[in-house]
């Protein structure tokens, strides 16, 4: 029976709000892609769409169309990794790979 939890807040806290104290906010911006190598551009975003509001800068449409392609296949991505990880589950290490490469792909744009 379990009598007491206490929740320990920042288990996975890496000190970045210290790290960007005294940044400005275009050098902050790389920090938030080491935060989760998975989903760096949804970080990036959270963050950049802070910085918007605080200084109160509208962005275009166009941006905003361009950011939510982005989040889409950002989540898409996010999705393929987490049916894969299901491989490694029962010793499969090839589709994890194979998950990398068309991941990459999918964020090639020329």
């Amino acid at each position: 029976m379990v009598m007491k939890a206490v929740p320990h807040v920042g288990l996975l806290h890496r000190g970045t709000e210290k790290l960007i104290e005294y940044k400005t906010y275009t050098q902050a911006l790389p920090y938030f892609d080491r935060l989760d190598y998975i989903t760096m551009l949804t970080n990036e975003q959270g963050f950049a769409l802070a910085v918007e509001k605080l200084l109160g800068i509208e962005i275009p449409l166009r941006a905003k169309w361009i950011r939510t392609l982005f989040a889409e296949l950002n989540r898409i991505a996010n999705h393929t990794f987490s049916i894969v990880t299901h491989a490694l589950d029962i010793g499969a290490m090839t589709p994890l790979f194979w998950m990398f490469e068309e991941r990459e792909k999918l964020f090639e744009f020329k």
